[in-house]
């Protein structure tokens, strides 16, 4: 299935797994909103997947 985040600034990253998406969110958060890379761990963006149906 699916998995998603969306950032509140239009950024959307998609993968097959949560580490995927975590690690494409992360990526991110360092290029475009450094300001929160001491904010946002792994397990703080988890609680932003949602599954998307197939």
């Amino acid at each position: 299935m699916t998995r998603q985040v969306r950032c509140e600034c239009g950024f959307v990253a998609r993968g097959d797994s949560d580490d995927a998406v975590i690690q494409l969110v992360l990526a991110h958060v360092a290029a475009d909103h450094p300001d929160l890379v001491e904010l946002e761990t792994a397990d703080y963006i988890r609680g932003w997947i949602e599954l998307l149906p197939e």
